[in-house]
């Protein structure tokens, strides 16, 4: 049962038509419909819903996904310089705190049963236009450069602003900030169905589309939108294949392949997005010459009729497509032009998915079942590559260090615990499971130590690669380092981080090799909880994810993917995979 529903984009067409379809249907106790701009949710909008569902309560948020809950009302295409920074570090910030977006937030308020996106991601995204900024940024580069003598600030200062402009209108980073923020409010929550109403940018059609927002053909800035939007598929095929929140969040997307229209038929005066609402002027002739003027001041040419004569015409409203003539609409969904399908038909398909049924529309599905799985071979391959390497180990000359880890293949988190997972088996001088889980914490700490103090090169091997080694000493916490230290990342602006009690906390969970006694005592509970599969009793239905296939061997590789499939990490997520 769905008792609420939440719509992003709820004031579009297809919006609307999903809190339709999903009261009639689904029939929810709540739906909360979201939208960028109060005009969009008016009451024209929302009374007929709450006219024609009493049975659902109809709740309306405004605000902006894409940005901070702090930067709300802000225009993204002129951003104020005292709200630049915070929306840059919103965006490219390593910290960057997914509870800050408006997004979060606003799903944390609900507690939604199901989200449905129909926003036009790509659109919101890609017509920010980092083409037209980045050939903006070249000119002005241009033309500093060339010029001699002493430049001024002022002279300076539109360069900086438009290189400001350029660094948060990229569309890949907007992308993934969007995903990450998602990811962790449906972590977070108790979402058991997402669905996102995608677009490929360009309808039915390819990259020979004649229809673009009035820029050129073909449009760079049209193909960035269809970049962005199987971008986006892209990352939520990854969102699909993660295990999410606290009922297994389930992860879809319907992307139709032709225009969704239309909204309604009537007479409007017809606008431009870059004049706004469109009046008659007077034609004035003039002599073609070397140069031609593309934009003249309108006052210029005189208003047809005074000014009173609007460019009305008879068209059809298809919502952030636009408003179409008549001959336009007839163009458009022409037989192997774009063609169109309906909002209701979008909707229905929406609610269908939710309900679970095979539709055979949610794009993620068909991506998982067309990709090259794991295979038989690979698997028998994989124990013969790793018998042949632990053999050219035993026989390697005294010059090749053990084959830990290198530092290479992130996070730094594989590196510490296949590290410390080593540590331990030399220091129990065994590889039988059982006999090393009987070696108290302690004293498995003091053999650690004492495996290090007898091999020096082996200290130098972990802090070369990356991984300084955590001790307490004489109640102070004390580090053995090399000259890189891959846990906290590189800031930007330097090579000094801060360090209080709980970064250190975090750092040695996640990327310092930590031989404080409560580290060990973690080890034992983890270790304790490994078993073989029971194939005698469960059959195959025994190597689920939290059965450990190597037995009472203590295998460090082995014990780290364990660890990384059903250990949470920092964010609460849990690895998987499904056998």
């Amino acid at each position: 049962m769905t008792n609420t529903l939440m719509i992003l984009g709820g004031g579009g067409m297809v919006g609307i038509q999903v809190a339709r379809e999903a009261a009639n249907v689904l029939k929810p106790s709540r739906i909360v419909l979201g939208a960028r701009a109060a005009e969009e949710l008016s009451d024209a909008v929302v009374e007929p819903l709450r006219r024609d569902f009493p049975h659902v309560q109809f709740d309306v948020e405004i605000g902006d996904i894409f940005l901070p809950q702090s930067l709300q009302g802000i225009n993204r295409r002129q951003v104020p310089r005292e709200h630049y920074d915070d929306l840059f570090a919103s965006i490219f910030a390593r910290d960057a705190d997914p509870t800050d977006a408006f997004l979060y937030q606003l799903i944390e308020k609900y507690e939604p049963d199901v989200v449905v996106d129909s926003i036009n991601t790509a659109t919101a995204i890609s017509y920010l236009d980092e083409f037209e900024v980045s050939r903006k940024v070249k000119a002005q580069l241009d033309a500093i450069e060339s010029r001699s003598g002493a430049i001024d600030r002022a002279e300076l200062q539109p360069l900086l602003d438009g290189i400001r402009d350029l660094l948060v209108v990229q569309g890949l980073p907007q992308i993934a900030r969007h995903i990450l923020v998602l990811h962790r409010a449906l972590n977070d929550t108790s979402v058991r169905v997402y669905v996102k109403v995608g677009t490929t940018g360009t309808g039915g059609m390819g990259i020979n589309i004649p229809y673009t927002h009035s820029e050129e053909k073909p449009s760079t800035t049209l193909l960035s939108k269809s970049a962005v939007g199987f971008a986006q598929t892209g990352l939520l095929f990854l969102l699909a294949r993660t295990p999410i929140g606290k009922r297994e969040c389930i992860v879809k997307e319907v992307k139709p392949g032709a225009m969704i229209g239309f909204r309604s038929l009537r007479v409007q005066q017809a606008r431009s997005r870059e004049e706004g609402p469109l009046f008659l002027v007077n034609a004035r002739e003039e002599e073609i010459g070397a140069t031609l003027q593309l934009r003249d001041a309108r006052d210029s040419y005189g208003d047809f009729d005074g000014g009173k004569a609007g460019l009305k015409i008879v068209g059809a409203d298809t919502g952030e497509n636009g408003f179409f003539s008549i001959g336009e609409f007839q163009a458009i969904t022409y037989p192997r032009q774009m063609e169109y399908v309906t909002p209701e038909e979008v909707a229905r398909t929406v609610v269908l998915e939710i309900l679970g049924s095979s539709t055979g529309r949610d794009v993620l599905a068909a991506i998982d079942g067309a990709i090259t799985e794991p295979s038989y071979r690979a698997g028998v391959l994989r124990d013969a590559a790793i018998h042949e390497m632990e053999r050219l180990q035993k026989q390697a000359p005294d010059d090749v260090l053990p084959s830990i880890a290198i530092g290479e293949l992130g996070p730094p988190t594989l590196s510490k615990l296949l590290v410390e997972a080593h540590l331990i088996r030399e220091a129990a001088g065994s590889d039988e499971l059982h006999a090393i889980r009987a070696i108290a914490p302690e004293e498995m700490r003091q053999r650690v130590e004492q495996v290090l103090a007898n091999d020096p090169r082996l200290v130098s091997q972990i802090v070369t690669i990356g991984l300084p080694i955590l001790r307490v000493r004489d109640g102070k916490r004390v580090l053995s380092r090399g000259p890189r230290i891959s846990i906290p990342p590189k800031p930007a602006d330097g090579t000094i981080v801060d360090l209080d009690d709980a970064h250190v906390e975090r750092y040695a969970r996640t990327g310092w090799v930590d031989l404080r006694i409560e580290n060990f005592e973690r080890w034992q509970k983890r270790l304790a909880l490994l078993r073989a599969p029971n194939l005698v009793d469960r059959g195959s239905a025994a190597l689920d994810m939290t059965a450990y296939p190597a037995g009472d061997r203590f295998v460090p590789g082995d014990i780290v993917g364990w660890v990384l499939t059903n250990e949470p990490d920092e964010q609460g997520m849990v690895g998987r995979r499904l056998f």
